[in-house]
């Protein structure tokens, strides 16, 4: 009988990988995700502050702001190729170094900001053309970052690798995008409702964004980020153990 990909196993194994390395992941997501979300958040407010003391709502384009979203935009990749290293090698030999997993990211920094770009302009197009394109690339792109990381596949081939691993599970892994954004949007409700309820404002009397909403920012986009990542590095290692037969202790070779 043919195997079949597990989605109860993979959101276990998720939230399994989230306990055991909480403080690791927490530390990656504030470097990859909540530093750009806190930057992208000071330069909006002080462009609106300005806009508003200038009598108009205009946004003027500063260089800041530029490069604080050209982070914010490829970051969450930096972090799934991180998180990427900590889920396979904790997996693997049940601990992992955080300057390591950083290392990875950062030394898969060009080819990264590539396939941003790639994915990018591809799901956009895709979601343009009555979303249903759209929702087939992100579900055959589901682990393209893990096989640039771990199957060292190239800029290219990574889309390619993706592919191969996901051909036979994809009904599988879009009823698993479906469940991971209904997570992940109960995950930003509740954190949502849980700073509203601590009195968190959103904009001064000045027209800037308080700190304690761009600090209720940082923490809500980081959360999301990390859940995500892990769930694509265990759906990685999921799919490796079916498409190859590839033990985890034998993908984790790739950063002994």
């Amino acid at each position: 009988m043919e195997k079949t990909l597990n989605i109860g196993a993979v959101i276990s194994e998720t939230f399994s990988v989230i306990g055991r390395k909480f403080v690791d992941l927490v530390v990656l997501g504030l470097v990859f995700v909540g530093v750009p979300t806190l930057l992208v958040a000071l330069f909006s407010s002080q462009m609106l502050e300005r806009s508003l003391e200038g009598g108009t709502f205009e946004m003027n384009f500063s260089l800041g702001y530029f490069l604080a979203n050209l982070l914010y935009a490829l970051f969450p990749f930096m972090l799934q190729a991180a998180v990427v290293h900590t889920t396979v090698t904790s997996l693997n030999r049940g601990s992992s170094d955080t300057g390591e997993a950083i290392g990875t990211a950062l030394r898969a920094l060009l080819p990264l900001f590539i396939v941003s770009i790639l994915m990018s302009i591809g799901l956009t197009i895709g979601f343009l053309l009555l979303i249903i394109p759209g929702l087939i690339l992100l579900t055959v792109w589901a682990v393209v970052v893990p096989a640039l990381v771990i199957d060292k596949a190239g800029i290219f081939g990574s889309f390619g690798r993706s592919a191969d691993l996901t051909r036979g599970s994809r009904w599988q892994i879009f009823g698993l995008i479906l469940i991971g954004y209904v997570i992940l949007f109960i995950i930003g409700a509740v954190l949502g409702l849980l700073s509203i309820g601590i009195g968190v404002g959103g904009v001064m009397a000045s027209g800037g964004i308080s700190m304690p909403a761009m600090l209720t920012s940082v923490v809500v986009d980081t959360a999301l980020a990390i859940v995500g990542a892990v769930g694509v590095s265990v759906l990685y290692v999921h799919l490796r153990e079916l498409k190859d037969g590839t033990r985890v202790d034998h993908i984790g070779d790739v950063f002994s």
